[in-house]
C-alpha cells in the first residue's frame, strides 16, 4: 500500500486510464494493498495451505513498507539446484479463475540488465497461466506468447520495464483471449487456441539477481459480453503478424 489508496470498489479501484476495453469486471474476488507486514513461505501447489502468494524457485518475499517485496534465492540454493535456481525474483498469485480481471502495480528495483540474444540474460515477465500466455521481452521488443511461449501474437518494440519506475497493468483474460495493458505503455492482445487451460494463476518475474516490488492488487470476476467499445478498439488496433519463434512441444 503506497501512499495513495485505491478503494476496492468494483469500479472505483479502476484508475482512470486505465480501464478494462475488453471484459465487463463484476464482484472484487481478492485484493491485497500489503498493509500488514508479513513473510511469505512457499508451499506445495497442490497443498490446502496454500495462500494467495506462492514464491516459485525457492525466491524470497516478504511484505514491508506497504509492498510486497521479492529477491533472488540465496545462493546456497543456487548452488544446490542445477536448475529452477531462481535467479530473479519470481511469485505466483494463485487467487486467479478461469476468467477474471486483474489490476496490480510492480516494479523493478535493480538487476542484471536484459539483454537480447544472450542465452542467460533473463527477462522480466508477466505470465497467465504457466507457460501459457506471457508478456516478456525478447529480440523483437515486447511480445504477447502463446503455444508454450513458442508463437509471438503481439509486439511493441520500443517498450521496456524503467527500473525505479512503478508500472500499473491490467490483465483481461477470458477462454482463449488475453488482453494486457500498461498504464502509460502499450497494449496486447491475443486469441489463440492454447490459451484455453486449466492453469490459471499468475506469476510475476524481475531481473537477475534483482528486487522487485509490487503492490495494489485486485482481481474482479467478469460479467458475460464484451465492453461495448471492444468490437471497435479492436478493429482499430494495428494488424500484427504471428511469429514462430521456436518449434512447439509435442503434447503428449
Amino acid at each position: 500500500m503506497r501512499p495513495v489508496l485505491l478503494a476496492l470498489l468494483p469500479f472505483a479501484a479502476l484508475a482512470a486510464d486505465l480501464r478494462p476495453q475488453l471484459l465487463i469486471p463484476d464482484k472484487v474476488l481478492f485484493a491485497d494493498d500489503f498493509s500488514q507486514p508479513r513473510e511469505l513461505k512457499a508451499v506445495a501447489a497442490k497443498s490446502p495451505q496454500v495462500g494467495a502468494w506462492n514464491p516459485n524457485q525457492g525466491t524470497r518475499w516478504t511484505v514491508a513498507d506497504g509492498v510486497l517485496k521479492g529477491e533472488a534465492s540465496t545462493a546456497e540454493y543456487q548452488a544446490a539446484h542445477d536448475t529452477h535456481k531462481g535467479v530473479h525474483p519470481r511469485i505466483v498469485l494463485t487467487k486467479t479463475p478461469a476468467d477474471y480481471v486483474l489490476k496490480f502495480s510492480m516494479r523493478l528495483i535493480d538487476g542484471k540488465p536484459f539483454v537480447a540474444g544472450e542465452r542467460k540474460s533473463v527477462p522480466p515477465f508477466v505470465e497467465i497461466g504457466h507457460h501459457i500466455a506471457r508478456v516478456t521481452w525478447g529480440e523483437n521488443g515486447a511480445m504477447l506468447l502463446a503455444d508454450g511461449d513458442t508463437l509471438q501474437l503481439d509486439v511493441a518494440k520500443d517498450f521496456r520495464l524503467e527500473p525505479g519506475k512503478w508500472h500499473t497493468v491490467m490483465v483481461e483474460r477470458r477462454a482463449d483471449e488475453v488482453f494486457v495493458q500498461f498504464q502509460d505503455g502499450p497494449s496486447f492482445y491475443g486469441k489463440h487456441p492454447s490459451y484455453r487451460s486449466e492453469l490459471h494463476a499468475v506469476m510475476l518475474g524481475g531481473l537477475e539477481a534483482g528486487h522487485m516490488e509490487v503492490d495494489d492488487v485486485t482481481v474482479w470476476s467478469i460479467k458475460e459480453g464484451d465492453q461495448p467499445t471492444w468490437a471497435a478498439a479492436l478493429k482499430a488496433r494495428p494488424a500484427t503478424k504471428e511469429v514462430r519463434l521456436k518449434e512447439a512441444k509435442a503434447k503428449k
